[in-house]
């Protein structure tokens, strides 16, 4: 099921964070972010802003956008500035988004959810090792 803008809009919810088994430009997922402290790059297609990454802890290093063109996004790979270099992440509220540590959503996984920011993967199976994503409604 897809959504529009609209009906996204009326399912965004806050929900707790979770973790599991794991703005318009290029279609690619990670762009430049207007008057941010550090470089970014665009992340992805597209109509729904649903998360942020950087490629140091507590969103230091380069940031990046990742931006899909529908809900359910289906899955997305990462720019090559971003594949394998990933260390803090937050999805916005009312997504939830699936990260895989290889390319076309493959290999082990983990899952954060509407809201959360997770400021350091050191010392998970997922520190600079995203590859791709998929994301959905939460």
């Amino acid at each position: 099921m897809q959504f529009t803008f609209t009906k996204l809009i009326t399912v965004l919810a806050a929900m707790p964070a979770t973790e599991t088994k794991t703005h318009n430009a290029a279609p690619s997922p990670i762009s430049p972010a207007v008057g941010a402290p550090t470089p970014a790059t665009e992340l992805g297609p597209l109509d729904f802003d649903v998360e942020k990454a950087w490629t140091d802890a507590n969103r230091g290093g380069h940031e990046g956008f990742i931006n899909v063109d529908s809900i359910p996004s289906g899955c997305e790979n990462l720019v090559s500035t971003f594949i394998d270099d990933i260390s803090s992440i937050e999805v916005d509220p009312g997504f939830l988004c699936v990260f895989f540590i290889d390319i076309n959503c493959s290999g082990a996984s983990v899952t954060i959810q509407d809201g959360a920011f997770v400021p350091d993967l050191d010392g998970t199976n997922f520190q600079d090792s995203l590859s791709s994503l998929e994301c959905f409604a939460n």
